[in-house]
């Protein structure tokens, strides 16, 4: 009895004390991404990246599936991959975001940012989809007018040979 009171002691201190000693996690701000993630066409986001440790990371390597990369606020060709070093108070790029718009599903950007040591091993890594822009509806029901057109004439027609069906039973039972 005294023996697994004494376990469950131990085991109760072992525990309280543990996260004392773990090592301290690689952490990271990213600022200026979206808020809910979907990007507005044509539009450029100045993105802001900042890390607990800046001593222990490097450089950093952006890459983005869709849109510009930019070190300044300039975008002169289309620029995929950014390397960014001397980051003593955070790092700063400009991304613009594709100047077309996309069908529903298409047009995502996967953003990519690796932290990399001076020898080349990743320090952390963060990955996010920016979304093209949310499909909203203006002042109509969503649809199409062609769609609309197609069904209300089927409905007509439906009707039409039901009514010319319901009058030919009935001519039939008459006689």
């Amino acid at each position: 009895m005294y023996r697994i009171r004494d376990y469950l002691i131990l085991m109760f201190a072992i525990c309280l004390f543990s996260p004392l000693v773990q090592a301290e996690d690689n952490l990271y701000r990213i600022d200026g991404i979206p808020d809910n993630l979907h990007y507005d066409v044509g539009e450029s986001y100045l993105i802001n990246i900042t890390v607990s440790d800046p001593a222990s990371v490097s450089y950093i390597i952006i890459t983005i599936t869709n849109g510009t990369l930019s070190a300044t606020d300039e975008f002169t060709e289309s620029n995929l991959e950014l390397n960014l070093t001397d980051g003593s108070e955070g790092w700063f790029f400009n991304w613009q975001a594709p100047a077309e718009s996309f069908d529903l599903g298409e047009g995502n950007a996967v953003l990519t940012i690796d932290f990399k040591y001076q020898n080349g091993t990743t320090w952390a890594s963060f990955d996010s989809i920016l979304r093209s822009p949310e499909v909203v509806e203006e002042s109509g029901a969503g649809v199409p007018q062609w769609a609309l057109s197609l069904a209300w004439t089927g409905a007509s027609v439906t009707v039409i040979l039901t009514v010319i069906g319901a009058l030919v039973l009935r001519r039939d039972r008459l006689t």
